[in-house]
């Protein structure tokens, strides 16, 4: 793989990827769960929320190739998507992975698997979506601007 320049991109890079980042969060959550569980509880539903992620994930990524913009999060954008779950939320694709680890920590049902979502949250806020903001505001300007002034990041 190489860069926009025809450079190598190193392996490290190629797999920080959002993906990647929430199958180590539920492997940790995995692990909070076994050995340092805090509170137990049983509470139905973890699959549902684990589905309504992944269903807003798949949601999200049609508008992505409706609009025929990059998808990954280093690419320059070239379209802003504002509708579908882009009309309540800039980034829905993080929302449905953060409903995903929720969704598994109620499947888990330990207190301390519950900690990896705001954990999460707070990484793909700083290692991502302050980025992916940045390039936006750029590529697209005061459009961007109106649109992050009336939609929420998260919800």
């Amino acid at each position: 793989m190489k860069d926009r320049h025809g450079n190598p991109v190193p392996l490290t890079k190629r797999l920080d990827v959002p993906p990647l980042w929430l199958a180590g969060t539920l492997a940790v959550q995995y692990a909070l769960a076994r050995f340092l569980p805090l509170v137990r509880f049983e509470v139905p539903g973890g699959g549902v929320i684990v589905l309504a992620g992944l269903g807003l994930i798949f949601w999200s990524g049609l508008h992505f190739r409706r609009a025929r913009t990059p998808i990954h999060p280093r690419r320059k954008p070239t379209t802003l998507i504002t509708d579908g779950p882009f009309a309540f939320s800039r980034n829905p694709i993080y929302l449905g992975m953060a409903l995903v680890a929720a969704g598994w920590a109620v499947h888990l049902g330990a207190l301390s698997a519950l900690l990896g979502v705001p954990a999460f949250m707070a990484l793909v806020r700083t290692r991502f979506i302050a980025g992916e903001e940045i390039h936006i505001d750029r590529a697209l300007g005061p459009e961007w601007r109106a649109y992050a002034a009336r939609t929420r990041r998260w919800l």
